[in-house]
């Protein structure tokens, strides 16, 4: 019987692997938009873990191409500080006329109106 062989890179070694420089909080967006049960993240070792049978380097490649190439818009929350595919996520805008600094709605949920006008407006 065979088994399937367990992979993991680190934030480094996925940067190294596709020849980009990413931080860990856009791998962890990556990983959670290619969807794979056998693919995931660890926050706290900023490793990712995948089965050998996962085309985990070309998966992310297609990614990082639509990110690159704006098929993709991905902006970081202003309050948490992950990263959304705003074409996709629902938020709210700090300078909505511009599209930016996106919150999304879990932040969004948790500030007030009065501290959204005081960061966002009152500047």
């Amino acid at each position: 019987m065979q088994s399937i062989q367990q992979e993991s890179l680190t934030v480094d070694e996925a940067n190294q692997a596709l020849n980009v420089d990413l931080e860990s909080g856009l791998w962890a967006f990556i990983v959670k938009m290619i969807n794979y049960p056998e693919l995931t993240f660890d926050d706290k070792t900023n490793v990712i873990s995948y089965e050998g049978f996962v085309p985990f380097k070309e998966l992310a490649k297609e990614w990082i191409v639509g990110i690159n190439d704006n098929t993709y818009d991905v902006q970081k929350c202003q309050g948490c500080g992950a990263f959304f595919d705003i074409n996709t996520a629902e938020g709210i805008y700090g300078k909505p006329d511009d599209f930016e600094k996106f919150i999304c709605i879990p932040c969004a949920d948790k500030m007030t109106a009065r501290e959204y006008y005081q960061r966002y407006v009152e500047q």
